[in-house]
């Protein structure tokens, strides 16, 4: 009995010390469960753990409100094209394609209408950002998914031009302290500071929508993103003093805001700034793309300037474009996915903004005949979209010829009526909902009937993100017109 002790204590310390040591390996470290580095922008404002379901987590769906998106380490595809030469199927030199680890490289996107483009989808571990954002890159590659994505409106990222900008200045400074080999020769002193502003400013952007409104809260944020603003705009006159190209993504910052906030198509102010900086650098399209290899994001900003132009024109209704005819040439094709217009029909609005409708207007009649023509059944949020564009393209036509063409002042109706019924059937909650404002615009402005009014002024009520009002004046400048036309402005 006692050998039999003897010889069952050593076991007994052995059991009790690689207990010990496990408890040991256990209490190391972080306890398991507790990281929330990778918790939604939401969750972490409210102090809430998230179960990191995408596109929302539970959480937020829960409490109704938008889910915040999530971090992630962006890799850019103009970095990695050199490590990845041997590999088949690397041929893109965008550098704006955002490749994120541990996913396919590239996915093929393809919508009725469009061409086929490739971009770079998030996977489920690092969600955010491909072509312009997060969410919408994955929605924009998966159309059979986006109905049921549209019921949930805390999902659509509807500043997703501002995200995409903080995506490239957080890129840009996480580059800048990785080592030499990553500065840009125009990356100065300056420089870097403004871009760290301007990640603030567009931070506080987001998270002011993000967090809701309220009046005392709207009264903080107001503050809040006007002391950022400010910075922005002391660190955008040191780089411009300079014609530092960086300073572009400040321009761009600003031309989106106004957009959002300013007076209906008046979007120009900036886009003259931005236009006369390329020009100092890139008098052609093969100096801007050697300028895009020193500017991560050149190419996607260029291009959503140049949408601005060519829809701010439209709806003010002036002949001339900002940018020159080879800006448009080098628009990136993921713009179209982002906006839900077909690139044939942007061609037609350039035509129409730059001024070539007097000039051909037989040529025009045909193209905006075509446009309508290509209008079919297609009732997902992208068909729904690209046949509203298709119908406001015409309509931006045949509304210079009603004067002088009896035809087209009956074809003009019939697109208006169309356009109507077509924006009617387009939930508030599509991902495109914000982007169709100039046809609605257009439609309003041509309007004929009390029921068309009752649509767009429907259209326009909801035209909001986070109960924050998008393009404030779109519908005053429509019911001005109605009032002048003697139709029915009551309130629904």
């Amino acid at each position: 009995m006692p050998k039999t002790l003897s010889a069952a204590a050593p076991c007994r310390l052995r059991s009790a010390r690689a207990s010990t040591t496990d408890a040991d390996k256990k209490q190391r470290g972080k306890p398991r469960g507790m990281r929330r580095d990778r918790d939604c922008r939401s969750c972490r404002l409210r102090d809430v753990k998230c179960d990191l379901n995408r596109p929302s987590c539970a959480q937020c769906v829960e409490a109704n409100i938008p889910c915040g998106g999530y971090p992630q380490r962006v890799i850019w595809a103009s970095e990695r094209m050199s490590a990845d030469a041997g590999l088949a199927g690397t041929t893109s030199t965008n550098p704006s394609t955002a490749v994120v680890p541990g996913q396919k490289r590239q996915r093929k996107i393809s919508h009725p209408g469009t061409p086929d483009v490739s971009c770079a989808v998030a996977s489920a571990e690092t969600p955010v950002g491909s072509c312009a954002s997060a969410a919408e890159g994955e929605r924009a590659a998966e159309p059979e998914d986006v109905n049921s994505t549209m019921r949930e409106s805390s999902v659509a990222d509807q500043n997703s031009f501002i995200t995409t900008l903080v995506v490239f200045c957080q890129h840009i400074i996480s580059s800048h302290g990785a080592g030499a080999e990553n500065h840009s020769r125009y990356l100065s002193k300056e420089a870097v500071r403004l871009i760290s502003q301007l990640n603030d400013l567009m931070q506080t952007r987001i998270e002011r929508r993000v967090g809701g409104a309220s009046a005392s809260r709207e009264m903080w944020d107001s503050l809040e993103t006007t002391r950022h603003s400010l910075a922005v705009l002391g660190g955008l006159n040191e780089v411009l003093e300079a014609a530092n190209p960086f300073a572009l993504l400040g321009i761009a910052a600003f031309a989106v805001l106004e957009v959002c906030d300013s007076p209906f198509g008046e979007w120009q102010r900036h886009l003259y700034g931005a236009k006369s900086l390329l020009d100092y650098h890139c008098p052609d399209q093969k100096s801007l793309e050697h300028l895009s290899e020193a500017l991560n994001g050149l190419t996607e900003i260029v291009s959503r300037l140049v949408w601005f132009d060519t829809l701010g024109a439209i709806a003010r209704g002036t002949e001339g474009l900002i940018f020159d005819d080879w800006h448009r040439q080098t628009v990136d094709p993921r713009l179209f996915q982002t906006v839900g217009c077909p690139p044939d029909t942007f061609e037609l609005f350039n035509r129409v903004a730059g001024g070539q409708i007097a000039a051909d207007t037989l040529e025009s009649c045909i193209l905006a005949t075509e446009q309508l023509a290509k209008i079919d059944r297609d009732e997902s949020a992208w068909g729904l979209s690209a046949n509203v564009n298709r119908c406001a393209s015409a309509i931006a036509v045949l509304a210079q010829l009603q004067e002088a063409n009896a035809s087209a002042k009956e074809a003009l109706s019939s697109a208006v009526d169309q356009a109507c019924r077509l924006i009617a059937m387009i939930p508030p909650s599509s991902i495109y909902y914000i982007h169709i404002a100039v046809p609605a615009y257009l439609a309003g402005m041509n309007a004929t009937c009390s029921t068309q009014c009752d649509i767009l002024r429907a259209y326009w009520r909801r035209c909001t993100h986070a109960g924050v009002q998008r393009y404030p004046d779109g519908l005053t400048k429509c019911e001005d017109q109605w009032r002048l036309k003697g139709l029915n402005t009551d309130l629904l």
